[in-house]
């Protein structure tokens, strides 16, 4: 309960908290802050250095430079400034999350802090609204546990409506090219007072849901017929396609050996994708996926406790895989995607056979963005 209690801290010490880690990280931050060589991919993500959680920027060879965090961190949005204006991102925390963050990415500045409001937690993502105005985040109502969508102003990071999430522990959340929201409802649920524990893991409803962005309304929704698989990150492909990463909560560990760790949804078809049936998974697979990233003819799907990459075609096919120790955060941008392990990050180019190996020192924590390549 201690350990919790330090990880999520209370909602009037975390503004508190962020002002006092930004004073002391100022010396830090200038001597990280340097422009890093044009020729090395940049990308955006969350680290942890003893017990501290970090936000930024993350290049090879280079010290990472970012802002202190008043608890981890999980996705890192890339949003649209206004006029004049550098990068900025989102920072969300991890659930049950109790902060949200605004920043100027290539100067690694805090531009505005909100602390969640009474009994509403986050889920951990964001997406943006089509106007590029508001954004929209999956949350918890801390005191039923229902599942709730909030669409947010982009600029005071305030609350403007919330709409039910159509389940229970929403987690990963897109907007759709028809400008429909398609929310993973994970089927888990957290309290800030019990920290990462799970509920109702006997209970699990998991499900893809579909809302109308401007009512809320649901359109559909999309379940598998093992509800102990969980729902947790999408991507999406050209013809629409969308790839969910699965997590098994069932609780004999040979279950979830025999895992899927990707499904698709496919018009009105949500499946899971089957292993190869001769060889089954790659070794040491848990039932764990990670996160999940689209390039140009594949999914990819991250392993950090089997400590591998696994992808298929956008029909499901054609398994292949890649080991990397801590496999973890995915980022892809155009033909070009990273990867990230406990000790280095691959990069893929559509154009290269084999990936180019970069070393890390500090892992990245849960999710990542490109931010440059030359």
């Amino acid at each position: 309960m201690v350990t919790e209690t330090l990880r999520h801290p209370t909602r009037r010490s975390l503004l508190a908290q962020a002002a006092l880690l930004s004073l002391g990280a100022s010396a830090w931050e200038s001597q990280a802050a340097r422009p890093p060589p044009l020729a090395q991919p940049q990308v955006l993500t969350a680290w942890n250095v003893g017990g501290q959680s970090w936000a930024g920027v993350w290049t090879p060879g280079a010290q990472p430079s970012g802002i202190a965090l008043p608890a981890r961190a999980h996705q890192l949005l890339l949003v649209p400034g206004s006029r004049g204006q550098a990068q900025q991102a989102l920072v969300l925390a991890r659930r049950p999350g109790e902060y949200l963050m605004r920043m100027d990415v290539r100067r690694g500045r805090a531009l505005q802090w909100h602390t969640m409001e009474d009994d509403r937690y986050l889920g951990g993502h964001a997406a943006l609204s089509a106007s590029g105005k508001t954004f929209f985040t999956t949350e918890t109502d801390g005191e039923t546990g229902q599942g709730l969508i909030a669409e947010r102003d982009l600029q005071s990071l305030e609350k403007l409506r919330e709409f039910p999430s159509g389940g229970i522990g929403p987690h990963a959340l897109l907007l759709e090219p028809a400008g429909t929201l398609l929310v993973a409802n994970g089927g888990i649920l957290n309290l800030p007072e019990t920290g990462r524990r799970k509920l109702n893991v006997g209970r699990m409803e998991p499900n893809l849901t579909r809302l109308d962005a401007a009512t809320g309304a649901v359109l559909a929704q999309y379940r598998l017929t093992d509800s102990f698989l969980s729902l947790r990150h999408l991507a999406i492909a050209p013809n629409g396609t969308v790839a969910v990463a699965l997590q098994a909560e069932h609780a004999d560990p040979v279950a979830r050996t025999r895992a899927p760790a990707m499904a698709l949804l496919e018009g009105e078809q949500l499946r899971t994708v089957p292993w190869d049936a001769a060889t089954g998974a790659p070794p040491a697979w848990d039932g764990y996926a990670g996160d999940v990233c689209c390039t140009a003819d594949r999914f990819w799907i991250s392993a950090p406790h089997a400590g591998w990459l696994a992808s298929w075609t956008h029909q499901g096919h054609d398994l292949q895989s890649q080991a990397l120790p801590g496999a973890g955060a995915l980022a892809a941008n155009g033909g070009r995607w990273m990867v990230g392990g406990d000790e280095a990050a691959l990069l893929y180019r559509d154009s290269a056979p084999q990936p180019r190996r970069y070393g890390v020192h500090m892992p990245w924590d849960n999710h990542a963005a490109l931010l440059h390549f030359s």
